[in-house]
């Protein structure tokens, strides 16, 4: 998985999430979700239901409740940011679709679209993608990387597509388990 599908992965587990507390696997780790906050206005091509929710569970496995809608796009050219702890960490550039096409072809990735609904090409038709808690998908690869996450986060998204514009401002947290008795 290169590290352009990783963040369009990573987004879209954080942006389908607005539970405010879950906890994590791997000894018990919280992730905080903040704030999810749609930002380019009425004509957003992409919105996040910000009454959506997902579960970390014990056993490293997230599940979601989520509803995402769309009134459709041709392409999607995505900036991200993350800034941890006050710090640029990240800037990157990400085709969406180009990625979406070079995802079919990989099977972990091909597992995530197919678990969140997301259309697997594009140009994607107007929709509602929604999410039940009946699918689960292990993080259980991934718990290692949970101290590198630890501290609070920043992630400034924006897609410009051939309609419009789509931003979400995510406001996250992982905290660490409290190792002292």
């Amino acid at each position: 998985m290169n590290c352009s599908w990783r963040v369009v992965v990573f987004l879209g587990l954080v942006i389908l999430c607005h539970s405010r507390r879950a906890k994590a696997c791997n000894g018990g780790y919280e992730m905080i979700i903040h704030s999810i906050e749609n930002c380019a206005g009425e004509g957003q091509i992409v919105t996040i239901d910000p009454k959506s929710t997902v579960t970390l569970m014990e056993d490293c496995k997230v599940k979601s409740k989520a509803t995402a809608r769309t009134v459709g796009f041709k392409t999607a050219m995505m900036d991200v940011t993350i800034t941890k702890n006050g710090l640029p960490v990240l800037k990157e550039t990400v085709d969406i679709c180009a990625n979406l096409e070079e995802a079919s072809g990989n099977k972990e990735a091909a597992e995530i679209i197919t678990m969140f609904g997301v259309p697997d090409h594009c140009p994607v038709a107007a929709s509602e993608i929604r999410t039940d808690e009946s699918q689960t998908y292990s993080l259980e690869k991934y718990k290692q990387h949970l101290l590198v996450a630890q501290g609070r986060s920043i992630i400034d998204v924006l897609v410009k597509h051939d309609k419009g514009e789509s931003c979400f401002k995510i406001d996250m947290e992982v905290t660490s388990p409290n190792l002292i008795g």
